[in-house]
């Protein structure tokens, strides 16, 4: 993760593709779904981006995930990757397809 982070920083271009897959298994379930946060096993407010399934349900039932990430209120500890939020936010202008 630390060194697609460096990439983008550098100018290179993300290669990942905006699938549902992705965000959840390259930008959710790391940043977001932590045992200790967002998982299946904590489901703090209800949420969980940990499984494909848990997401799945959690995005359905969540307002602008966006709004969160861009005020960096979450993740509480560090913010998400900027190459992780620019494919984020990709995805969901495309229309979240996979969800």
């Amino acid at each position: 993760m630390l060194f697609c982070a460096f990439l983008a920083a550098c100018g290179t271009t993300d290669e990942r593709p905006a699938t549902f897959e992705v965000i959840v298994y390259e930008v959710m379930a790391p940043t977001c779904g932590a045992v200790q946060c967002h998982s299946t096993s904590t489901r703090i407010q209800g949420l969980a981006f940990d499984t494909l399934d848990a997401a799945r349900d959690s995005l359905r039932n969540t307002g602008d995930i966006i709004e969160v990430i861009d005020e960096q209120s979450m993740p509480p500890d560090s913010p998400m990757f900027e190459n992780d939020i620019v494919l984020l936010k990709k995805w969901i202008a495309d229309g979240k397809p996979g969800l």
